[in-house]
């Protein structure tokens, strides 16, 4: 079988580190695979990769009419079975009118909020019959990366009977690196240096680290030896930076920009916090559990699926910084409750969120829709 990938992401964020693990697994040593994907931060990862990437333009486009066109031409050319797409219109138009199956991921939510954090109403039944039968026109599947987000397409109008949960799944071993190496430091060490919080992230309005910013300023006030960490790069850059700088927190918030060993970044954390206004799954957020760090989250779209609050983790409503700065003392402060947390998220994360069950339930999918076009195809 073979499957072209079309990514159009030039940072390598979510979408890009999901691609990697997904075409790394050995579900996929049976499967030819080609990834579309324009010049970038997330076409150098997968060059390095060893994956054939096609070069395309399109930069972070989910459409264009170049773009489609252009598509159109490479699929004729790759003669793919399956096209799979990450937020691409283009592709999805361009296969369909190649005749080739589609599987479309849904990154993240359905309903996504505004810049105050207000999240939209479910759509009302005609937008739902528009998006039922744009959904079925464009798409044979659908993944979803989480039950959140499989709800959400159900609920906006997407036949239930094309949309598969599939959770996203990562390469465990780096992460039980990093996990022992954490080990090896006690929490004796770590409140000597100063405990460091930190995320790791596209730096855009999606992911509310201005919230995080104003929570660091309140734990600050009470645990003053507490450092921060911002790592990522993204839009949202120079406005954090001056939003540091309006708090008087340039001593204590670094952002090092892009991090490239991102096990080696959660090892030296204690703390891990996402406060996002919507997420479909936060990739992230299973790295930093597989590394055994507690987690503070904001209880938004999959989030939840990840993060068992007072198990693994404590979650807060988001735009909220008192909330997010009082679950992050709470863990500066009971170094055992951290140490729990931590370890009950590392076993969990192993439990349901490998790399290698999220493949081989893709590939499964991919079966599933080559069939069915053989059938219709042999009924024609």
């Amino acid at each position: 079988m073979k499957v072209l990938h079309v990514i159009t992401d030039t940072n390598f964020g979510g979408a890009g580190r999901y691609l990697l693990y997904l075409l790394s697994q050995p579900a996929f040593n049976s499967i030819e695979v080609a990834v579309a994907c324009p010049e970038g931060e997330l076409g150098k990862r997968i060059d390095a990769a060893g994956i054939r990437r096609i070069p395309i333009s399109g930069r972070d486009m989910s459409y264009g009419h170049k773009l489609t066109w252009e598509l159109i031409r490479v699929i004729g050319a790759e003669r793919p079975h399956v096209v799979h797409t990450h937020s691409c219109l283009s592709a999805r138009l361009a296969a369909r009118l190649r005749r080739v199956p589609v599987v479309y991921t849904k990154h993240n939510q359905v309903r996504i909020p505004n810049e105050k954090g207000v999240t939209p109403p479910p759509p009302g039944p005609v937008r739902r019959v528009l998006n039922g039968l744009v959904a079925s026109a464009l798409s044979d599947r659908v993944i979803a990366v989480s039950e959140g987000a499989a709800r959400e397409l159900a609920e906006s109008g997407v036949k239930k009977s094309m949309v598969v949960a599939i959770p996203n799944g990562i390469d465990l071993a780096p992460y039980k690196v990093a996990w022992k190496k954490r080990q090896a430091e006690s929490r004796g060490a770590s409140a000597k240096r100063g405990f460091l919080v930190g995320t790791v992230a596209r730096l855009h309005r999606q992911k509310a680290l201005d919230v995080m910013l104003e929570a660091a300023k309140l734990v600050l006030a009470s645990e003053p030896s507490t450092r921060f960490v911002i790592a990522g790069t993204g839009p949202m850059e120079d406005q954090l930076k001056a939003k540091i700088r309006e708090l008087k927190l340039e001593p204590y918030v670094k952002m090092p920009g892009f991090v490239s060993d991102v096990p080696a970044f959660l090892a030296g954390l204690d703390i891990y916090v996402l406060s996002s206004d919507y997420e479909g799954i936060a990739l992230a957020l299973v790295e930093a559990t597989a590394s055994g760090l507690p987690v503070v989250a904001t209880a938004v779209g999959g989030v939840p699926e990840v993060i068992v609050d007072g198990f693994n983790g404590l979650l807060v409503p988001p735009r909220q910084p008192k909330a997010l700065a009082q679950a992050i003392v709470r863990l500066l402060v009971d170094p055992d409750l951290a140490r729990r947390m931590g370890d009950a998220g590392r076993k969990r994360a192993e439990e349901l969120f490998d790399a290698k069950v999220m493949a081989e339930k893709t590939v499964k999918v991919y079966e599933e829709v080559v069939a069915l076009r053989q059938r219709k195809r042999s009924r024609a």
